[in-house]
């Protein structure tokens, strides 16, 4: 009987024991067990947000700044580069359309005064391939040339009256000899410096005295002092000549 009371007992703890641990095990525990966990960690996760939620609004006002900050500069750069485009098309337009005007202003006489130039000048070219053929010497130089031969034809009338003079003069004769000679010109029409008064004047000169009165009148001029005497003798018109 005794061991028999004592394997019941055994069996009634061992009954409660299995009670006990099912409870345990069960899903009604398991469940309970998980929401207070899942509450915990709501409850957790609320402080730790909680907590966090301060730098969170501070970086999210940061972020809203920075935004308006670089939108403002943006707007600025923008601005900045209207004004930059306009200064530039603002040069451009005075580059385009005032400038010219200006230069052409202040270039204008210059210019007058080269156009007056050119014109003259290629006025002045055809006018003398036009006429060339017709007027082929200048008339100044037609003037001039008229001057020079009417020049020359008065001197030789005035140096053939001086011959037709001097030639009825006799060097033989020493009362004749005293007579003044007629002046003849030289080629340029002027007087000699070394012109002789008379025939005496004349035989009195020495040798280089000759040769200077024949280079005046570009006669030719010998080595003999009496040669050249008698070639300034037929130069003024008198026929006889020295031995």
């Amino acid at each position: 009987m005794a061991a028999s009371s004592g394997d019941g007992n055994a069996t009634t703890r061992t009954m409660q024991t299995s009670s006990n641990s099912e409870s345990v095990n069960s899903p009604q525990a398991t469940l309970e067990s998980l929401i207070n966990t899942l509450s915990k960690l709501e409850m957790e996760f609320k402080a730790v947000n909680a907590s966090q939620h301060p730098e969170t609004n501070d970086l999210e006002q940061t972020g809203n700044s920075t935004n308006r900050k670089a939108h403002q500069l943006n707007e600025e750069v923008l601005e900045y580069k209207q004004v930059h485009v306009d200064k530039i098309n603002g040069i451009k337009t005075r580059i385009r359309e005032t400038y010219p005007n200006e230069v052409a202003e202040q270039l204008r006489p210059d210019i007058q005064s080269h156009v007056k130039a050119a014109v003259l000048a290629l006025t002045k070219n055809e006018l003398k391939t036009q006429f060339g053929g017709l007027m082929p010497i200048p008339l100044k130089q037609q003037l001039d040339e008229t001057n020079e031969q009417l020049s020359r034809a008065k001197n030789a009338f005035i140096n053939s009256e001086a011959r037709s003079f001097n030639s009825t003069v006799d060097i033989v004769d020493s009362v004749t000899r005293d007579d003044q000679l007629k002046l003849v010109l030289k080629p340029d029409g002027m007087k000699s410096d070394f012109w002789p008064a008379d025939l005496n004047s004349l035989f009195a000169y020495d040798s280089e005295s000759v040769k200077k009165l024949l280079k005046d009148y570009k006669l030719p001029i010998d080595k003999t002092h009496n040669t050249n005497i008698n070639c300034f003798l037929g130069h003024i018109g008198i026929k006889q000549q020295l031995v």
